[in-house]
């Protein structure tokens, strides 16, 4: 019984390992590969992926995948703060030095990753990361 419980076990972490967006470790919970890697797939609307052959971020719009990038400022997307609880990793991003957003990734489940968005001073301490409202 405990074979057949540790086998069910280790299939299924094989199975989520290889649920990832991209091949290869995650940069801070995001999905990584080269940028022709990431434009050659669809997903979901609001995925975040590091392009390792350009050293920056890249979202899925719903439809393609957009540079968090602007060619009159270069990268938008700085302040990367890391946190986490018991239960979810939290990355806090600021953009356009306004404007922040936090992504929110379980430590159990692959398919559970959320976000908070807003605008102001960047959330930099957990309390305030977890009083967040996420969709």
């Amino acid at each position: 019984m405990k074979l057949t419980i540790s086998l069910l076990f280790f299939l299924f972490v094989i199975t989520s390992a290889y649920a990832q967006v991209l091949p290869g470790e995650p940069v801070g919970g995001y999905p990584k590969g080269t940028t022709a890697q990431i434009t050659a797939l669809t997903t979901v609307e609001s995925i975040i992926a590091y392009s390792t052959d350009e050293k920056i971020f890249y979202y899925y719009d719903g439809t393609k995948w957009v540079k968090l990038f602007s060619e009159n400022s270069k990268v938008i997307v700085d302040n990367e703060l890391f946190f986490e609880d018991t239960n979810y990793y939290y990355i806090s991003v600021r953009i356009n030095s306004s404007d922040w957003m936090v992504s929110r990734f379980s430590k159990t489940d692959l398919n559970d990753e959320a976000f908070a968005i807003g605008n102001g001073t960047q959330p930099n301490s957990l309390a305030t990361i977890t009083a967040l409202t996420f969709s």
